[in-house]
């Protein structure tokens, strides 16, 4: 990983929704895909992964599956499910497994986006951000987890770069505007984590 992307692997059987999500992913990221379980698993032994975003419910091998070899190759390769709402005690039973969080559809491209930068920062801990417990996985109360979690990361996000927007961006792996959405979305503005004695930077807007 750089401070700007990761390597990942995006296991899905619909062609439109690999598409999708290869198309948000690989402006920031070194994306590979592959159409189902069987392939996943071959892709998982002859090399690994930064985090591996994966459907629960594919023919052949399934999403748990994957979620099994991964962690057996490299504990630290991050596994994000993604799931139906039919099919979110699937995504808690992956999580059990060792996934790190999942996605549920229809998701919103910059949910997807977060969620890989934070499985990034997770697994590669050593960065300005300096903070380990809002990076932590969902498996215990995990719908009001993530929310306080996402808040925390953004905010450590904007701390160490001394709110500045773009460098925040840069680093998270996120396009500048997305991140603002994020912001508005947790109610952050990136003004209130400046240094006092910075003001603000040239086209830098207050992030609400």
């Amino acid at each position: 990983m750089t401070a700007t992307g990761g390597h990942l692997l995006v296991v899905e059987d619909k062609a439109t929704m690999r598409e999708l999500l290869e198309r948000i992913l690989s402006r920031q990221h070194q994306v590979e895909t592959c159409s189902d379980g069987v392939e996943a698993l071959a892709r998982i032994a002859a090399q690994r992964f930064d985090v591996i975003l994966t459907d629960i419910r594919m023919p052949g091998a399934d999403g748990l599956a994957v979620v099994k070899a991964a962690k057996a190759k490299d504990a630290a390769t991050e596994v994000i499910v993604m799931t139906a709402f039919a099919s979110v005690e699937s995504a808690v039973e992956a999580m059990r497994l060792g996934a790190y969080d999942y996605l549920q559809k229809p998701f919103d491209p910059d949910d997807v986006v977060l969620v890989v930068a934070r499985a990034l920062e997770r697994r590669h801990p050593a960065s300005p951000l300096g903070v380990s417990p809002p990076l932590r996985s969902y498996r215990d109360a995990v719908n009001q987890a993530r929310d306080s979690a996402s808040r925390d990361y953004l905010s450590s996000l904007l701390r160490a770069f001394d709110g500045n927007v773009t460098r925040a961006a840069h680093h998270a792996g996120l396009e500048r505007e997305s991140l603002h959405r994020l912001l508005k979305r947790y109610q952050l503005r990136a003004d209130a984590f400046r240094a006092p004695s910075d003001g603000h930077d040239e086209g830098e807007p207050d992030g609400d």
